[in-house]
């Protein structure tokens, strides 16, 4: 073997094992086509080249020399990648044309194939040596090093793919797992406002969130919205904003009619981070309507940096919960409707007797407890019977809804009214003796006289009897002993002419708070006679 071809030899085997020790220490595809674009320049003489590597998401371009324009404008020509052999280029960048092994035109540049055996994945594109054209011996060495960096391309981008697989999976069981966490808060969570502040809370661990806004339209018309603890609640007017922006919001994108005075306003300090802390930055709004059965009842709203990437993730996880917030809002409405309809009278929307026997126990064990007083009253209406022989019952449904509605606009919010039974009426107040009670009986008794409408009262006036007992009357521990007085009572205004005030006489005489209980004393056994009071008190 002649001396120089065994040099050559030994420098294409240098070559070759440079280019595959280089390739073998890359961490990826772009570093590994960095380290050996030197040895190829070296070896071609040539004062530039790179690396056109098509991969899932486009090209990849790694260059090195002056030409740069020249390898930027690569991935346009068509003709370029077609080819299956070794090609000569030549011309001007903007008007390539690949050729064959040519000496009839000094080439610019040569290029040798990346491929994975006859798959072919890129090109590499090195300058030529003063326009001299390649000889056999450097085209069959570079598509060994074509094959060579092809392979590892390969290897690389499967790499690369599966770290990117294993990335996706992990989030993905991570959104699983929240889904299913959050699948299980709407069971614990019995009320909208703790599922709320759950979401917010837990939507932080993926997303920075700046604001999280949700409206409901199930049953009551409700806009909640989450802030930041330290966050300055706004005031009633700031609030009267959001509800309009929201009616705006329902009307423009959804088309429905939901007026902004209709809507309640609740604010939660439920996001774990604080705006103080958070450079001021642009906002972009994701946004996804809370669907139940087809029927938009709501919508989510969610406000994230505008410079984060992942914006089609927290696009995916507002989505996948939307419908189960829906539903949520439609059963938690129904279930409010439900207890609603199981407590209060259909007739006069007034607390029912079934309600009554709960908050009574309730009221009479803080009485008992803590020695403060309340108030009992009974009211009946005066010959009621008369009014649905004479005019119907209709006329008699009329007059007692008329009785509720003068009942919840002449108490106090502390105070709880409720339909007895027939056209008896009950009024719980609390923290009341029998004379401040009897105050208010007057407003109830005199209002029923005058306020009653749309009966013709022709032949009789319209009017009712009260009964009051407080607990500082009572004689044993047992609260029927207090409904018992006022019934008493109310028994006596009834004999008494009607359409008067009765409340029982007298004080206990007990020792409240004392050393040995919390709890009263009781010291009378007898119920004494009760006092009338007549028309005004």
């Amino acid at each position: 073997m002649a001396p120089g071809r065994e040099v050559r030899e030994i420098a294409d085997t240098a070559l070759i094992r440079s280019v595959a020790e280089r390739l073998a220490k890359a961490r990826g595809v772009e570093e590994g086509l960095a380290d050996i674009l030197p040895l190829l320049i070296r070896f071609l003489g040539s004062d530039f080249g790179a690396f056109l590597v098509r991969r899932e998401s486009g090209w990849i371009v790694v260059g090195r020399g002056a030409a740069e324009a020249f390898y930027r404008t690569l991935p346009r020509s068509t003709r370029l990648v077609a080819r299956a052999t070794p090609i000569v280029l030549s011309g001007v960048p903007d008007r390539l044309s690949a050729l064959r092994e040519s000496r009839e035109e000094s080439p610019d540049a040569v290029a040798l194939p990346v491929h994975v055996k006859s798959r072919r994945v890129g090109y590499g594109v090195f300058g030529t040596d003063n326009g001299a054209a390649p000889t056999h011996r450097t085209l069959h060495l570079l598509d060994i090093v074509g094959a060579q960096v092809g392979a590892f391309c390969e290897n690389a981008i499967r790499c690369e793919q599966a770290e990117t697989d294993r990335d996706r999976l992990i989030r993905a069981n991570e959104e699983l797992g929240w889904l299913l966490r959050f699948n299980e808060s709407l069971h614990a969570n019995v009320d909208a406002d703790s599922m709320f502040k759950w979401l917010s809370r837990e939507i932080e661990r993926f997303v920075p969130v700046l604001g999280i806004e949700m409206v409901s339209l199930t049953g009551k018309s409700v806009v909640r919205v989450g802030s930041a603890p330290g966050t300055k609640v706004p005031a009633d007017e700031e609030r009267r904003v959001v509800s309009l922006k929201c009616s705006e919001a329902l009307a423009s994108r959804y088309r429905i009619d939901a007026p902004a005075a209709g809507f309640k306003e609740k604010w939660f300090e439920c996001l774990v981070g604080s705006d103080s802390n958070r450079p001021v930055t642009a906002r972009r709004r994701v946004e996804t309507p809370l669907l139940h059965t087809g029927q938009v009842v709501g919508f989510l709203a969610v406000e994230i940096p505008a410079s984060f990437q992942d914006g089609l993730f927290i696009d995916r996880l507002i989505a996948s919960v939307a419908g189960q917030i829906g539903l949520f809002l439609q059963k938690n409405a129904d279930r409010e409707k439900m207890r609603s309809l199981a407590d209060h009278d259909a007739l006069t929307g007034l607390f029912n007797y079934r309600s009554f026997q709960e908050i009574f126990d309730r009221e009479f064990e803080r009485f008992y407890r803590h020695g403060r007083n309340m108030s009992l009253m009974l009211l009946d209406l005066d010959n009621f019977k008369r009014i649905n022989d004479t005019f119907g019952h209709q006329a008699g449904d009329l007059a007692l809804r008329e009785v509720a509605r003068i009942l919840r606009a002449n108490l106090r919010k502390t105070d709880h009214a409720f339909r007895y039974g027939g056209d008896e009426f009950v009024i719980l107040m609390a923290e009341t003796d029998a004379e401040m009670a009897a105050v208010f009986a007057q407003r109830i008794r005199t209002a029923v006289k005058l306020e009653v409408r749309g009966i013709p009262l022709a032949d009789f006036s319209f009017s009712a009897s009260i009964g009051i007992a407080d607990c500082n009357r009572l004689t044993s521990r047992d609260r029927g002993e207090l409904l018992l007085l006022a019934d008493e009572a109310l028994y006596l205004a009834k004999n008494g002419g009607r359409d008067r005030i009765q409340v029982a006489p007298g004080r206990l005489a007990c020792a409240v708070g004392n050393d040995k209980s919390a709890a009263p004393l009781f010291l009378r056994s007898v119920l004494p006679e009760v006092r009338v009071v007549r028309g005004a008190v």
